[in-house]
């Protein structure tokens, strides 16, 4: 295992590798140019701030916002930093699809949780989010290597894979998931700042979600997808399939 680490790090560090991916920036670093907010009104805190997309949740606020990103992608390889502060629920989204006017949310799609639980620790996971509901489609039980892989309050990077029905994802170059699935096909990519209710706890809203360094591959994707030691797990084929609203 250690060998194989040692290898992924040495492919990542490789100028042969960075100089031959053609990396395409999604956030300048200095305002929201090329991205959205989605959500309702009113809205959680969402601003660029030390060259960071940052969201902090405000009482009151009855759904998930979202940082949004007006482009739409199929296949992709995308990497990006995340800063997570206290307990704060979120999580990168992709794939996302609109919901109609009358649902709880207004995106749906795959989701690779940032996990706010210090004793779970499922970050790197991935779940179906729709709404007030959600399906795990692939957790890291009994995986300890992946579930130490993230740290609280420290930058971290997250690289996911998502090209045809594959989907891979590692946390600080450990992998920690690698799914078959096919529900969602093409959409934006979303950053998730959780709902909180009125009656919710006030200091929590003290914590905070960074982003930063978001970047993104869409061509020759072949070339650039890293090697994997999980398994590829199939999605479980009575799962229901939503339709496009």
């Amino acid at each position: 295992m250690k060998i194989f680490r040692l290898l992924l790090a040495l492919i990542l560090a490789s100028p042969a590798f960075a100089a031959g991916a053609p990396w395409r920036s999604l956030f300048n670093g200095r305002d929201l140019t090329g991205w959205k907010i989605v959500g309702p009104e009113p809205r959680a805190g969402t601003y660029v701030e030390d060259g960071s997309l940052t969201g902090h949740m405000i009482r009151g606020t009855r759904e998930h916002t979202f940082f949004c990103t007006e482009e739409s992608f199929g296949d992709f390889i995308l990497e990006i930093d995340c800063f997570q502060t206290g307990g704060f629920n979120t999580g990168i989204i992709f794939r996302c699809i609109d919901t109609p006017a009358t649902a709880s949310v207004r995106l749906h799609g795959y989701q690779v949780k940032i996990d706010p639980s210090t004793t779970r620790r499922w970050t790197g996971g991935i779940f179906d989010d729709y709404g007030r509901n959600w399906l795990w489609l692939q957790t890291l039980e009994g995986d300890d290597r992946a579930r130490s892989a993230y740290r609280f309050n420290e930058w971290t990077r997250f690289r996911i894979e998502a090209v045809g029905r594959a989907l891979k994802v590692w946390v600080n170059g450990v992998p920690t998931a690698h799914l078959l699935h096919d529900k969602y096909t093409r959409g934006p990519i979303a950053l998730k700042i959780h709902s909180f209710p009125a009656t919710g706890d006030a200091a929590q809203e003290k914590n905070l979600i960074r982003y930063r360094n978001v970047r993104i591959l869409t061509a020759d994707l072949a070339r650039h997808q890293l090697p994997m030691d999980l398994p590829a797990r199939e999605a479980d084929p009575k799962q229901k399939v939503l339709p496009r609203p």
